[in-house]
């Protein structure tokens, strides 16, 4: 009785949840649109019909996943997170160069990261472990989950992805500091991370160096490192209260900004519809994270629990480090935008993880 009156007491989510990626997805290709849109033409076809296809799909998995029950990710975890492993090591032997990085395995015409899919597999294999009543001490509770995350994040931080290596090691640490362990463990094990940090210097890529200085002061290199927050930044301020329009902003049709369609997309809303529309997409995003958290709060099951609270945490880095590196106000570190930026792999990835949330809801 207690848990039907408790159950009933949240609203079910899962239409506000399809409106929203209903929402986010017509923004996406509208962005997009207008990110290749250049002298009254799309200069990129290619990309913008990916993207469909690639939404398309991601919808599919969304509606799959949310009928696949949860509790198969406790039982094949620690199979996805090797499977994981072995692509991160075909990506070192076989994968794909692009920007300077070797990230991505082609496989029939069409590339993907398996950087994007540790996400997954790293929020799977922490909620078991974390959640396993074998998970005490410093051996079993720590050290091993630290390792095989830690295993994960060198094959990424060689590739290079700073940005997805730095996503798995918050999640470790979130999803360990909301788990039933000792805290201390964790406490002692950030204040070691956070002493040797300084010379992880040395192990940066030389563009990773540059990235780091302009962020401190974008001006030391105004044409080079530093010219893509510039124009952000400029991009973004020039959309003021209400934007410039769809097709009208100067900074994207005049081609000033690079990867607006990617890491950079942000820019490109916030130019064309200003700050209203700027804070209507984050209110769209807190509601989402909101529904999620809210979810938690009647669980019983330790593993879903920390499921949720790893998707939770991985969207809110998502977002706040996308936005704030386009402000300027974090480093640029090369994440795409939640649900907006082009990318196929990223967007399989989280349409999957709002699946097995609808999931653990109905469940």
């Amino acid at each position: 009785m207690i848990h039907t009156l408790q159950t009933q007491a949240i609203k079910n989510p899962i239409t506000s949840i399809i409106v929203c990626l209903l929402f986010l997805s017509v923004v996406s290709l509208a962005l997009l649109y207008s990110s290749l849109h250049q002298g009254g033409e799309l200069k990129d076809q290619t990309i913008f019909y990916k993207q469909i296809m690639w939404l398309a799909l991601a919808w599919i998995f969304f509606i799959g996943f949310s009928f696949l029950n949860y509790r198969l990710w406790f039982d094949f975890a620690i199979i996805l997170y090797i499977l994981n492993i072995l692509l991160l090591i075909a990506v070192e032997l076989f994968g794909k160069s692009a920007l300077g990085a070797q990230r991505w395995l082609d496989i029939g015409g069409f590339s993907f990261q398996p950087s994007e899919v540790s996400k997954i597999t790293a929020i799977f294999i922490l909620a078991r472990l974390f959640s396993s009543p074998d998970a005490k001490g410093l051996w079993r509770g720590i050290a091993v989950p630290f390792g095989l995350i830690m295993l994960n994040v060198a094959f990424i931080a060689k590739q290079p992805d700073l940005g997805t290596a730095l996503i798995l090691i918050f999640l470790f640490f979130s999803l360990g500091f909301f788990s039933s362990l000792k805290k201390r463990y964790f406490v002692i094990l950030l204040l070691i991370a956070l002493m040797a940090s300084p010379f992880a210097w040395n192990h940066l890529k030389s563009y990773q160096k540059k990235r780091l200085i302009v962020f401190l002061n974008p001006n030391v290199e105004p044409l080079g490192a530093g010219y893509t927050i510039i124009q952000s930044k400029i991009a973004i301020g020039s959309g003021r209260m209400h934007g410039k329009g769809f097709l009208a902003g100067t900074q994207n049709q005049f081609n000033f900004l690079p990867e607006r369609h990617t890491d950079f997309i942000f820019t490109v809303l916030a130019e064309e519809w200003g700050l209203l529309g700027s804070l209507f997409l984050l209110l769209i995003y807190f509601y989402i994270f909101y529904r999620i958290v809210e979810v938690i709060n009647y669980l019983k099951d330790t593993f879903a629990q920390l499921v949720l609270f790893g998707i939770a945490f991985l969207f809110f880095f998502h977002v706040f480090i996308n936005i704030g590196m386009t402000l300027g106000i974090l480093p640029v570190v090369g994440l795409p935008l939640l649900f907006l930026s082009y990318g196929g792999t990223h967007l399989l990835v989280s349409f999957t993880l709002l699946g097995v949330f609808v999931n653990i809801y109905r469940q």
